[in-house]
């Protein structure tokens, strides 16, 4: 494949921009300098661009975003922040897009992947991977809540939510953890409205068997690992919400 293209296909740079950086001499090729971007290269080269090796994925790519606050979920929008914007250009690739939602006021854990195969698989409501937030009540967690979310609420404007576990967070008065097993829109939220209480924030802290990682700071992300992504897509396990409750400190 030419040079150019390989780069393309593994940046967020345009052809113009690649031909450019190639001929002014910051890309190497096997550790020399090639100025040329018809360049033929293979996958068993080793590419630096301005110094830092690039690597093609040709298998699905994923990374890991601490959501922080004031920013949309979407790729493109034409007045708030997005979360594209957090991205490092060296992690930055073509069709990279957010794997569902969390609403601009809510923080942690957030996945971005360039394989819409990958994306369904982890949002379809039939694979029940278990998306599990924490939050900050306005007023006294409540005993009934447990029993009412888990038979499942129908919320005032008809939308029906999928039963839903709910526990108190030890030794506090309005912090919970909270798993469901679907998205639907600022359904935590309309949730515990419903039930009679108020989010004052929220945080997704885990999905699957895969947890926030306490090291990773507001606006900071990461490539998963092939075992990360496993962990990703493991279904509800009945003690993890316990665990969380116990082990949960804001991140």
């Amino acid at each position: 494949m030419r040079l150019d293209k390989w780069l393309s296909d593994a940046t967020n740079y345009t052809r113009s921009q690649l031909k450019q950086l190639i001929r002014s001499g910051q890309v190497t090729v096997n550790d020399c300098i090639v100025k040329r971007p018809e360049t033929a290269v293979c996958q068993t080269d080793t590419i630096c661009l301005q110094g830092k090796p690039v690597t093609a994925d040709t298998f699905c790519y994923c990374l890991l975003l601490h959501k922080p606050l004031g920013y949309v979920c979407a790729v493109t929008d034409a007045t708030e922040k997005t979360v594209m914007e957090l991205i490092p250009p060296d992690l930055q690739r073509k069709g990279l897009f957010p794997v569902g939602r969390l609403d601009k006021d809510t923080t942690g854990l957030l996945l971005l992947t360039n394989d819409g195969a990958f994306s369904h698989a982890l949002l379809a409501p039939r694979r029940h991977i278990p998306k599990y937030y924490w939050m900050q009540l306005a007023r006294p967690y409540e005993v009934q809540y447990a029993e009412q979310l888990a038979a499942g609420l129908t919320l005032a404007d008809g939308t029906h939510c999928l039963p839903a576990e709910i526990l108190p967070i030890p030794n506090t008065e309005r912090e919970a953890v909270i798993c469901l097993q679907e998205g639907k829109y600022h359904q935590v939220r309309r949730m515990m409205a419903a039930v009679g209480n108020h989010v004052e924030q929220l945080q997704r802290i885990a999905m699957g068997g895969l947890c926030l990682p306490s090291d990773l700071l507001p606006g900071d992300c990461v490539p998963l690992t092939a075992v990360q992504m496993e962990l990703l897509q493991q279904p509800n396990d009945p003690d993890r919400l316990r665990l969380l409750a116990e082990k949960y400190k804001k991140w």
